[in-house]
């Protein structure tokens, strides 16, 4: 049974990283950058999910969104991709410090 779990994982993290490299493309406008983004996407998503990052992929996710609606309001095409790149960015080193709190109480000595 753990290990279907594990399979779920992946392939959550491959969709999660491969629709944020599909999505990538599509704000700029380049279909070879949606195929080499989203193929990337979807090695470094395979690749966080085996190694069992699903809340650290969610965060990321979550900062991704929230800096791309504050570089939309400000109604340019660069300052949007800037500040999603910045807020994936920042929720990845928060989401770093949430992993290891939760990671303390599971620590077994």
């Amino acid at each position: 049974m753990t290990r279907s779990y594990r399979k779920n994982e992946i392939y959550m993290g491959m969709v999660l990283m491969g629709a944020t490299g599909l999505a990538m493309g599509w704000v700029i406008h380049s279909p070879l950058l949606m195929i080499i983004a989203g193929t990337l996407g979807l090695v470094v998503g395979g690749f966080i999910g085996w190694i069992g990052g699903r809340r650290y992929m969610f965060i990321i996710c979550l900062g991704v969104l929230i800096g791309a609606f504050f570089g939309y309001r400000s109604g340019d095409q660069d300052i949007l991709i800037i500040a999603a790149g910045s807020g994936g960015a920042i929720a990845g080193f928060m989401s770093a410090q949430i992993e290891q709190f939760f990671s303390i109480g599971r620590r077994v000595d």
